[in-house]
């Protein structure tokens, strides 16, 4: 009896959450999952929605990864965490974290890190991916520095990594190694993109650009590998990719910010300390409102007008107003959005609201031109921090 009540349970569908571009999170039973629609069946019912207006999923229940000890970027965008690599012969053997084993030609892998160390390493790991070298390298770590060698990188196993020097074959032991950068001559234009980004269960990120669901996981990396996974090896789907864009991400017309009391020189450092912030309060901190963060977002001072013409064609601006953790109760503002030259909101946000967090959702039909101006309100300009999170455009 228990082994047939294991087998219902492991075959049981997963526990998602689904947000949609607009409106709120469903959760419930993943029933399955195609090109066209996602259906959960909820606590009040089966629910099927339009892939095209669905952001991500996420498993409610997410198992933490295992550590891995390699990290593999493949050509076409996914990082894998992986138990092991090697190669023998031009093929790349990746042990996968989840335990699953991937076997591809070594030019669709980009880079390996085989060691974690310091953050320090970590920066400056990042400045060597920068440099885009016309060769292979192979990269040493010396105490808290990493050198690098251009040459010609040929099997790896698990205690030593070939490479040639000038010509001349090295064997250096995999201990030394902190990572393998391998160059590719563009061939063909550049590998497509993918439509969504995975997260398996494993803790590596695929660029795919197919997914299902039916019994079993199944996605199209953007190189066009199909991958299978068991129902509960996925943590999370970012399927937001030329559905949303986060106003942190563009470049502003123009932002411009105005001290209440002006000065006849006025001081760079004011205006370089009360400025628009992206992504992060006037502190470098995580945007936070109401207990809860915001990985992406806005940080505005009163008096502040920001201007953006819009990338191209949006139905909606959704974000959520409030003043930053940081400073409430105190803080007042009165918030302005207006798309080209209508109104769309006129409202007023303070740090003593019952209900910190104020959903904004407004209709960007037709607009080109999208103007937010937070300015002062009851207290002057005292503790005025407006954060907008999540601030996006919808297609």
């Amino acid at each position: 009896m228990f082994p047939m009540i294991l087998a219902l349970l492991l075959s049981a569908p997963p526990d998602f959450e689904v947000q949609p571009l607009e409106g709120p999170r469903l959760a419930g039973r993943l029933i399955g999952l195609d090109a066209k629609q996602v259906t959960v069946e909820t606590s009040s019912g089966r629910v099927s929605l339009d892939l095209a207006k669905v952001a991500s999923l996420s498993a409610r229940s997410k198992p933490l990864p295992p550590p891995a000890k390699v990290w593999i970027d493949l050509v076409e965008g996914s990082a894998l965490a992986a138990e092991e690599y090697t190669v023998h012969e031009g093929r790349a053997r990746i042990a996968l974290a989840g335990g699953d084993v991937l076997e591809l030609p070594v030019h669709e892998v980009a880079a390996v890190r085989f060691l974690a160390g310091p953050e320090a390493l970590a920066a400056q790991w990042a400045r060597i991916l920068a440099l885009k070298a016309q060769s292979d390298m192979l990269v040493v770590a010396k105490a808290d520095s990493l050198d690098y060698h251009k040459g010609v990188l040929g099997d790896v196993t698990a205690v030593q990594a070939h490479f040639e020097l000038d010509g001349e074959p090295l064997e250096v032991k995999r201990s030394k190694v902190y990572g393998l950068i391998y160059y590719h001559a563009a061939a063909g234009g550049p590998t497509p993109e993918g439509a969504y980004t995975v997260l398996d269960a494993g803790g590596s990120r695929w660029s795919v650009r197919g997914l299902a669901f039916s019994d079993h996981w199944e996605w199209i990396t953007a190189g066009g590998r199909t991958v299978r996974r068991g129902p509960e090896q996925l943590a999370a789907a970012d399927l937001s990719r030329g559905k949303i864009v986060f106003l942190s991400d563009l470049v502003p017309d123009s932002a411009v910010y105005t001290p209440l009391w002006g000065m006849e020189k006025e001081l760079p450092s004011r205006l370089e300390l009360f400025r628009p912030r992206q992504d992060q309060n006037m502190e470098s901190k995580p945007l936070r409102i109401g207990g809860k963060t915001y990985a992406k977002g806005l940080w505005l001072h009163s008096r502040t007008e920001m201007i953006y013409r819009l990338p191209g064609r949006f139905s909606r601006f959704e974000a959520v107003a409030g003043i930053d953790d940081d400073v409430r109760p105190r803080g007042h503002v009165r918030l302005v959005i207006r798309g080209d030259d209508k109104v769309l909101l006129d409202t007023t946000v303070s740090g003593n609201d019952k209900d910190a967090v104020h959903p904004i959702s407004l209709d960007l039909s037709g607009v080109r031109r999208l103007v937010i101006l937070v300015d002062y309100g009851d207290d002057l300009d005292v503790a005025d921090h407006l954060d907008l999170g999540d601030a996006r455009l919808i297609k």
